[in-house]
């Protein structure tokens, strides 16, 4: 395999040099080059870099180097042509698997403000993130590219099953490693690793696996191939480490903003009342409370939880009659906090939402607030606005505030008993 990198900064790659993937390259198993981009530039002062048309802050790298200074490596028909981006694709171990099976990789390092777009689009196959962030330049993505695919080809390693056991190499991350001496200190190499059983530590190392990936990247698992016994151990380890936890949801009528921005109290919405109930019942929220201080309003809810509850309802449709027994009315948010308290001998913490973020809020995403449900335990509200959403006073009070439930597009105006729903299987629902 043959590795081409271009770049302004061609003594940045020492790290190249060393380890595995100098072995690689003494043995032939890779060919790396460095290309610098300023031996193609044509003025007497080897400018790589202009200034941006239309203005704006910074340099951006010139095509014609770079098309230049590619074309110049080209050794196979159709290379894999590779621009360091954080627009790109992010770059993991399948990406890397992939890259690996490649006659020629050729990657240029982007610097300063960026590239100019005629690299992107005319030259360029791929774009690639190492990650959510941003770097000086392209030299550390690139050096990182190529040692990942290096070590992947074979004899690199020496052993080549070395890089199957890996993390990643299978969805998973990689099982404990130890070396002697038995005992470091107090501390022992597990039993099972000496006893020489190799089914017994084919079967811990799995475990272990899947209990990493586990506590440490649950994402990961809805992607890995799972065996049934795998499956099995998962939902043990589920129900031996989940801590209890109890929770509520609450939707307020007062006090809430209109769209004046002014504190109003709302009135029902017989959807409200219905949908909501049959999520919670769903998703296994203890009790819904509904907070409405208005007399007349509180009367009509009453009726209708008296109709499902203990009336015609009940018997005609019994599903129905179950969600709304989750229901208790309410006139003030305090009262919720108090009735929270009575049942769990503590109050709860509070996570609130809103359709729309404000430029200082401190927000929490919904698997951050699921892991801090399951690992932490305890007693949680997650409260709803009507009409316009919650006041400041109201949010500025809650221990959390998740983050607003976005589409695709611009328009942001779905109604809470949707986004409620939504909220629920986020937080509960399958991973």
């Amino acid at each position: 395999m043959r590795i081409d990198i271009l770049t302004l900064f061609p003594e940045m790659f020492a790290p190249l040099d060393q380890s595995i993937v100098k072995r690689a390259r003494d043995k032939g198993i890779v060919e790396l080059n460095l290309t610098n981009i300023r031996d193609f530039a044509t003025d007497k002062h080897q400018t790589a870099d202009d200034r941006i048309y239309g203005g704006g802050a910074g340099m951006v790298m010139k095509p014609g180097p770079i098309f230049a200074a590619c074309r110049s490596v080209m050794s196979a028909d159709r290379p894999r042509i590779i621009i360091t981006s954080p627009q790109g694709r992010p770059f993991d171990q399948q990406l890397a698997q992939e890259l690996a099976k490649e006659e020629q990789l050729i990657i240029i390092c982007g610097h300063y403000e960026g590239i100019d777009e005629r690299v992107v689009e005319y030259l360029a196959t791929d774009m690639i993130s190492l990650g959510d962030f941003v770097l000086c330049g392209g030299e550390l993505a690139a050096m990182a590219i190529s040692e990942a695919v290096t070590r992947l080809q074979p004899g690199a390693l020496g052993d080549d099953s070395s890089s199957e056991e890996e993390s990643f190499a299978d969805g998973l991350l990689e099982y404990p490693q130890y070396t002697r001496p038995p005992q470091f200190e107090e501390h022992q190499v597990p039993q099972v690793l000496q006893n020489g059983n190799h089914a017994e530590i084919k079967l811990w190392r799995r475990q272990q696996s899947l209990q990493r990936t586990w506590r440490n990247r649950p994402d990961l698992l809805a992607q890995a191939t799972l065996t049934a016994a795998d499956k099995k151990y998962l939902a043990q380890l589920q129900q031996q480490n989940s801590k209890p936890y109890r929770f509520f949801v609450s939707l307020l009528h007062y006090p809430v903003y209109n769209k004046k921005h002014q504190v109003i109290n709302t009135s029902l919405t017989n959807l409200d009342l219905h949908d909501i109930a049959r999520a919670a019942l769903t998703y296994e929220v203890e009790k819904y409370f509904i907070v409405q201080p208005v007399d007349q309003q509180r009367q009509l809810i009453g009726t209708l939880l008296d109709h499902w509850g203990d009336g015609f309802g009940a018997a005609y449709n019994p599903d129905r009659h179950a969600a709304l027994t989750r229901v208790q009315l309410l006139p003030y948010f305090e009262d919720v906090i108090a009735e929270i308290e009575k049942l769990c001998g503590q109050k709860p913490q509070i996570i609130a939402t809103s359709a729309l973020a404000e430029e200082n809020d401190q927000l929490t995403g919904y698997q951050q607030m699921r892991q801090i449900i399951e690992q932490q335990g305890g007693v949680y509200l997650l409260l709803l606005g009507t009409g316009w959403g919650l006041t400041e006073e109201m949010r500025a009070a809650a221990d959390y505030q998740l983050r607003p439930i976005y589409g695709v597009g611009a328009y942001n105006h779905l109604s809470v008993r949707s986004a409620a729903s939504i909220m629920l299987d986020r937080l509960f629902g399958e991973r």
